[in-house]
């Protein structure tokens, strides 16, 4: 499938204003529910919804000219749409395992088809590599304080491999050579948001952090997309 050239800003816009319209639905339904209620389960189709801007960007990436980038681009997109619709659905529980396993492990794979994606791009960078640097840093620093709870919930393996991989797109970004500096911030964003969401999960235990955590993570898909797609004819 390929979407017309001209079709992929269009599609872009599009995307943003789901996400933005999804995202003033969750400060909405926040301010009206105790602190840290669970913003998930409000509406049946809540799960489609908030997987719908991915898509939309997948859409847009299937203009995309550069035929690597643009296959790993969509599957990464499509990756993340699904886990985006697998943590809408935190009472879905088959054969005992929860939802947010399987969205951890979708968000997995998109992670390794963006690093794929950005790694014949990478340069070395030195002002960048302070960044990566501290970027390591917190990231190791996140892990120790989740350590305890996640022995409890035995998510040691699964949530380190994780961050190990995050930790590479996101240095991958920050590398790449592209006209923009649009995917290096759209990957912190995502760096930002996934470290929101382990706060949540293992300290906090609760959904404080679901409206910031959305806008960070819908910052950085737009901006991941952006930029790749532009200037690259």
């Amino acid at each position: 499938m390929s979407t017309p050239y001209a079709l992929r800003w269009p599609l872009w816009l599009a995307a943003a204003v789901v996400a933005a319209g999804y995202g003033v639905f969750l400060i909405l339904t926040a301010g009206h529910l105790p602190s840290g209620a669970d913003l998930t389960g409000r509406f049946f189709l809540q799960p489609a919804v908030k997987a719908l801007p991915a898509l939309l960007l997948a859409l847009a990436a299937c203009g995309h000219v550069i035929t690597r980038e643009r296959r790993l681009l969509v599957a990464a997109l499509v990756f993340s749409a699904g886990g985006d619709f697998l943590l809408a659905i935190p009472w879905w529980q088959p054969g005992g395992v929860p939802s947010f396993v399987f969205g951890l492990g979708s968000f997995l794979v998109a992670h390794l088809c963006f690093l794929a994606a950005l790694v014949p791009l990478a340069r070395r960078t030195s002002g960048r590599m302070i960044v990566a640097a501290v970027l390591v840093a917190v990231c190791v620093g996140l892990l120790v304080w989740f350590w305890p709870s996640l022995v409890v919930q035995g998510m040691t393996v699964p949530v380190t491999i994780y961050m190990a991989v995050l930790v590479a797109m996101v240095c991958a970004a920050l590398f790449a050579d592209l006209p923009t500096p649009w995917t290096a911030a759209g990957a912190l964003c995502f760096a930002v948001s996934d470290g929101m969401i382990g706060i949540s999960r293992f300290v906090l235990g609760d959904e404080r952090l679901a409206v910031p955590i959305w806008w960070a993570y819908a910052a950085s898909l737009l901006l991941i997309t952006a930029g790749l797609l532009a200037r690259r004819e």
